[in-house]
């Protein structure tokens, strides 16, 4: 994409970001495939222009051998904060920077709508925490009482091996 496209796009309400994606895990091949996949899929996007991108080679992590880490720096064209924001959700970036435009006008209306979305997934996320540690802590539980179970067992086994 131009210079001047860009500056097309952002005269006409879009923003100008920066983000990066990185994918943390083992084998470095697998890594690597799995960024590959993250962005093909990121560039199918609606109202998103890939402007350039950049990926890189999986190298260990720290003194780790078999744990691997690559990322991909992608610049792009959005057509509003609140799509940037579906974006966020949807690929998490590590990192995220709007570029352009400088200064933006941003309606009352628009605010509260992409407030009212974060709360919204902030909660369902909430949900989801509390469901898989009440779950956890079911498991848990039932862990125990199974171990209890058999290390009865085991002793019962015993005693009556002695018998």
């Amino acid at each position: 994409m131009d210079p001047r496209e860009i500056r097309d796009k952002i005269s006409v309400g879009w923003l100008q970001v920066n983000l990066v994606f990185e994918v943390l895990g083992k084998p470095a091949k697998h890594v690597e495939e799995t960024l590959k996949i993250i962005l093909e899929k990121f560039e199918k996007e609606k109202n998103l222009e890939l402007v350039e991108k950049k990926i890189y080679e999986a190298k260990p992590v720290g003194e780790k051998k078999n744990v691997f880490t690559t990322f991909a720096e992608v610049e792009i064209l959005i057509e509003k904060l609140p799509r940037l924001m579906d974006i966020v959700f949807d690929y998490m970036p590590s990192s995220i920077e709007i570029v352009k435009p400088i200064n933006f006008v941003f309606k009352l209306e628009d605010a509260n709508v992409l407030l009212n979305d974060l709360a919204a997934r902030l909660h369902q996320y909430d949900a989801l925490t509390k469901t898989l540690k009440i779950e956890r802590e079911i498991l848990a539980k039932r862990l125990s009482e199974e171990l209890k179970k058999e290390k009865e067992r085991e002793e019962n086994k015993e005693k009556e091996e002695k018998d």
